[in-house]
């Protein structure tokens, strides 16, 4: 019997930006991430701080945008980014959070939070107030 292959999480360049990516999980053809900054806050949120930096040859902390993004494989780089020997990297902080994915059949995908689907499987039938 097989052991079920279980996904390490890793750091790849994302294409769109050019900086790096922390991929947390994979579904698919596309990747879970987190975009990675030098700046303390994004969108007017604190980022996570990472003050020993895991990238090979980057000094200075790392942050890590705490929204989660999905994208496709074709736009991150073939390989992993290189990390220091003897860091851990996968950081307990950063969970998947619990969403869920639905595709369209031209390839488009709409995300949408447990909460979100809790609230409208409770709100279904029921009629709005006037």
């Amino acid at each position: 019997m097989k052991k079920k292959k279980t996904f390490r999480r890793h750091f790849r360049i994302y294409f769109k930006n050019n900086h790096p990516a922390y991929i947390v999980d994979e579904e698919g053809n596309l990747y879970v991430f987190h975009r990675v900054t030098h700046s303390k806050s994004s969108g007017g949120r604190k980022n996570w701080e990472i003050k020993n930096n895991p990238i090979v040859g980057h000094k200075e902390p790392m942050y890590i945008v705490k929204q989660e993004k999905r994208d496709f494989k074709k736009r991150f780089s073939l390989f992993e980014i290189e990390t220091k020997r003897g860091v851990d990297i996968s950081f307990p902080e950063i969970k998947k959070a619990g969403r869920t994915q639905n595709h369209h059949e031209d390839g488009r995908a709409t995300i949408s939070s447990d909460k979100n689907i809790k609230a409208k499987e409770k709100n279904k039938g029921k009629k709005k107030p006037v």
